[in-house]
């Protein structure tokens, strides 16, 4: 068994079973939420209850979970090069490999590197978050013109560990471990790499502390390591098929399912008031790219989610000390289909109050 301390959380390796563990004192919430951009991309995710497991390369911080937070303070054994790739090359070829890799200007970096990218081929990293609203996830993550759901998150973890093959491996589903500096782990004190791999997706500074991440590592075969989508990187894309990073659970868990603020636009539907209750919403065809990605969420909606939807607003509330502030909330909405992609919504006054 092979174990790392870092910041109240422990990365733990027991060889006698697969994968790995983070212990730490967390409590695991009740509910997770996801946001995502208004595309057609997300709106296909809903509609076939999957997640997107993102290659590391994905994420929107380029420190997180990066091949960089690896290194080693001294030379590796021949044998962890044997080990990687003893089926690709003949035993001269790894030592002169190996020889020109452990030099001082390189120490190891081609090992570190390769080791990287075969095991980010074989896990994805889904992102949810604890907290149910926050003033910087809306603009963030659906530029407050996207959508939120709500998930039981026991009900969730038992839904995607179901679905999976006897082929794939439901890695956890951890905290991020936020911390005020990001510090390499040294791969030399590991015979294998499952703690290092595990600390580098798990740390990120905390900077990123207000998003409450909880995050899900699903192990596949062949999930794909986009280069190009990394800077200054000549590779091309190892693709096999995107749907390798499709990750699937009952779509029924579903609990909410919140519109942003500027979801009904006037730029990309026709907005009427029938009275103070209702409103007609109809998006707009004519140079519209997200059209048919609008019709086919609100269809959705209206057959699946029409108890469950709700709609991010705006509201005056009294504090503590006695003064108006402006607060965000949701607000149930009821939502019905009338002809020609045409929708109304009426109002309930049934908000959810957030005042943090």
């Amino acid at each position: 068994m092979e174990k790392y301390n870092f910041n109240g959380f422990t990365y733990v390796k027991d060889y006698k079973y697969s994968g790995f563990s983070i212990e730490h004192n967390k409590e695991k919430p009740e509910h997770i939420f996801k946001f995502y951009a208004l595309n057609k991309f997300s709106v296909d995710a809903l509609l076939k209850g999957y997640f997107y497991a993102s290659h590391p390369i994905e994420l929107n911080d380029s420190l997180d979970s990066s091949r960089f937070l690896m290194y080693t303070s001294q030379k590796l054994g021949i044998d962890f090069y044997e080990r990687l790739i003893e089926d690709s090359l003949t035993k001269q070829e790894i030592t002169e490999l190996y020889n020109k890799d452990i030099n001082n200007e390189n120490l190891c970096s081609w090992y570190i590197t390769t080791h990287y990218d075969i095991s980010t081929n074989l896990f994805g990293i889904i992102s949810t978050t604890a907290k149910e609203n926050n003033i910087l996830m809306w603009p963030h993550y659906t530029q407050e013109s996207g959508f939120q759901i709500k998930l039981n998150t026991q009900k969730l973890e038992k839904s995607i560990e179901n679905k999976l093959t006897q082929e794939e491996q439901y890695l956890g589903f951890y905290p991020i471990n936020y911390c005020e500096k990001l510090i390499p782990i040294d791969i030399s004190s590991y015979d294998q790499m499952f703690i290092p791999l595990a600390y580098v997706t798990n740390v990120k500074s905390n900077k990123w502390s207000y998003e409450e991440e909880w995050r899900f590592i699903i192990g596949k075969q062949n999930m794909g390591v986009p280069y190009t989508k990394s800077g200054l990187n000549p590779h091309k894309d190892y693709f096999v098929r995107t749907e390798n990073r499709y990750v699937f659970y009952d779509s029924k868990l579903i609990e909410e399912i919140t519109v942003a603020h500027n979801f009904f636009n006037a730029r990309q539907f026709e907005v009427k008031w029938l009275d103070a209750k209702n409103v007609l919403v109809k998006p707009i065809e004519e140079s519209n790219w997200e059209y048919q990605s609008q019709v086919d969420f609100l269809n959705y909606i209206v057959e699946n989610l029409s108890d469950k939807f709700y709609h991010s607003g705006t509201k005056y509330e009294i504090d503590k000390d006695g003064v108006t502030i402006l607060i965000r909330t949701k607000e149930k909405m009821e939502i019905k289909k009338e002809i020609d992609e045409t929708f109304i919504l009426t109002r309930t006054d049934d908000y959810k109050i957030f005042m943090d």
